[in-house]
């Protein structure tokens, strides 16, 4: 027997921020398509070369990250997305495979659609077509911009960076990170994790407990963060998407 999916209810500010922005009718014939789905800290949506069988819409207080791997199992964040906007794009873009491990980086809840049914609706919908893809150009700049904020930004700005781009998709000052996730995104070592944060802790501009990051001063956290933030963040303003 076909299972029958639960349809998913009309998005609102707490929700995906970007299927609000689709027309009421348009939003409504996708609706019964979108299937709700939890998230689990550190779940593997989509694995490198992998065919995207998903796409997923987190809702908000849930993200994902994008990470690109190599040979010897290392990997490093280049990306991330939230209730602003979605994962799985290669399909919209007549790609097959994945060319990032997905994986779930604060747990939450989040609905999913089929690639192939977000293909065929896009296709048939090209009024939202638009809004999809502007997104899709914000995710490049964001990736094109981390990869060189890895090569050239100390550890301290880049965990800076990454704290602030946690609270904008969250919106809380306390998020659940462990210095070996922490280490995981940005490409180093546990302990120089640690010692970063630790002098971020002295400086009080956060405050790290038990896997629990707390941000105690933005404005602080904004001077200490490379010019990486801004830059994304201000594309994201001029596309229309956050």
């Amino acid at each position: 027997m076909k299972r029958q999916r639960r349809p998913a209810a009309r998005q609102d500010s707490h929700q995906n921020r970007l299927l609000a922005q689709f027309p009421t009718d348009v939003y409504r014939r996708l609706a019964s398509e979108l299937e709700p789905v939890t998230l689990h800290m550190g779940q593997v949506l989509c694995e490198v070369g992998d065919r995207m069988k998903y796409v997923y819409f987190p809702n908000k207080n849930a993200m994902l990250s994008l990470l690109v791997t190599s040979g010897d199992a290392s990997a490093v964040e280049v990306g991330v997305t939230g209730w602003e906007g979605f994962a799985g794009f290669p399909p919209l873009l007549g790609a097959d495979a994945s060319p990032h491990q997905v994986i779930v980086q604060i747990p939450g809840a989040a609905v999913r659609i089929a690639a192939s049914g977000m293909q065929r609706f896009v296709r048939d919908h090209p009024e939202v077509r638009g809004l999809l893809l502007r997104y899709v150009q914000a995710m490049l700049v964001q990736i094109s911009q981390t990869a060189l904020c890895n090569r050239v930004h100390s550890v301290e700005e880049r965990l800076a960076r990454w704290v602030l781009v946690n609270q904008d998709r969250t919106d809380q000052h306390q998020l659940p990170l462990t210095h070996e996730f922490l280490a995981r995104m940005l490409g180093v070592n546990r302990s120089t994790v640690s010692l970063t944060a630790a002098t971020l802790q002295r400086a009080g501009v956060v405050r790290y407990t038990r896997a629990k990051f707390t941000i105690l001063d933005r404005d602080r956290l904004e001077d200490v963060a490379c010019d990486c933030y801004r830059t994304v963040k201000e594309q994201y303003k001029r596309l229309g998407v956050f």
